[in-house]
């Protein structure tokens, strides 16, 4: 039975900050279950002060107050190695036990805060009932990244015309990096050329007079040597360049269509005749 001077002290507590409550709390019982132990027993106090704190914001009576602290300094030390269907019958079977006896919203309100506040710290608290008090544990922070906010739906977008907008986008990044080759083609056969052409004059003497005849010549020559290398890199240009055409085809269609179809939206208005009277 809970004694005047320990529901004067659950009385005082209950107005102090939260450490110092604890501490006050650690004179309302003999805490003989964890004795020498200063880091368990203050767990264990820590445990009875929350479901102290929780039974005052119900409302409960003092001596209903006081009931619940000595149940739950009882109860703590009772949970070592228990499941949680063994911890659910504890709890309400301690609960029942209270004189004078709890109602039933107290009852269920009590016995749900506190398989809650024992689940949440399970782990720690079985490992302070058996005495493993330096174990470590690993956290790990997982970055969540949520979808953006959608706009309203007067700011969106058509289903259709945004997937043809993405057409029109890949488009035209199609067509310039189809104008980058061909820009990379004509250089690199200017450069060919340019190369090979300059090995060809670096062989011949300054002192050597070339006549017209002569120079044709060694044209026709130069030309007929690398004239499957210049017909090769005009090849992949004429190709490039019709496939830059096919895009620019595309595009055009596609924005021809939804133009079109832009406008027959808006130019489908029901008509409405009136009978002209003569």
């Amino acid at each position: 039975m809970a004694t005047d001077s320990t529901e004067s002290m659950l009385k005082e507590l209950s107005t102090l900050e939260r450490d110092e409550g604890i501490l006050r709390l650690s004179s309302c019982f003999q805490w003989r279950e964890f004795e020498g132990d200063d880091q368990r027993q203050y767990l264990h106090q820590e445990f009875v002060y929350e479901s102290v704190m929780y039974s005052v914001k119900r409302g409960l009576p003092w001596s209903a107050v006081a009931q619940i602290a000595n149940m739950t300094k009882e109860l703590l030390p009772e949970l070592k190695g228990l499941e949680n269907s063994e911890v659910i019958s504890l709890i309400q079977a301690r609960l029942s036990r209270c004189h004078p006896r709890l109602s039933p919203t107290h009852h269920a309100a009590l016995g749900d805060f506190i398989l809650k506040d024992y689940i949440r710290h399970q782990r720690l608290y079985q490992a302070f009932l058996k005495g493993e008090m330096n174990l470590k544990s690993m956290h790990s922070q997982l970055e969540i990244h949520v979808p953006p906010y959608p706009l309203p739906l007067c700011e969106g977008t058509d289903v259709v015309v945004w997937e043809k907008q993405q057409a029109l986008k890949e488009l035209k990044a199609a067509e310039a990096e189809k104008q980058a080759e061909i820009h990379r083609l004509k250089e690199q056969a200017d450069a060919q050329l340019m190369a090979k052409l300059q090995d060809t004059l670096g062989d011949l003497s300054l002192e050597n007079r070339l006549d017209e005849q002569a120079v044709k010549i060694m044209v026709r020559t130069f030309l007929q040597a690398h004239g499957d290398t210049v017909k090769d890199t005009l090849m992949k240009e004429i190709r490039a360049v019709q496939e830059l055409l096919e895009l620019r085809l595309s595009q055009k269609s596609l924005t021809g269509a939804g133009h079109s179809s832009h406008v027959s939206s808006f130019s489908e208005k029901p008509s409405s005749t009136k009978a002209k009277k003569k």
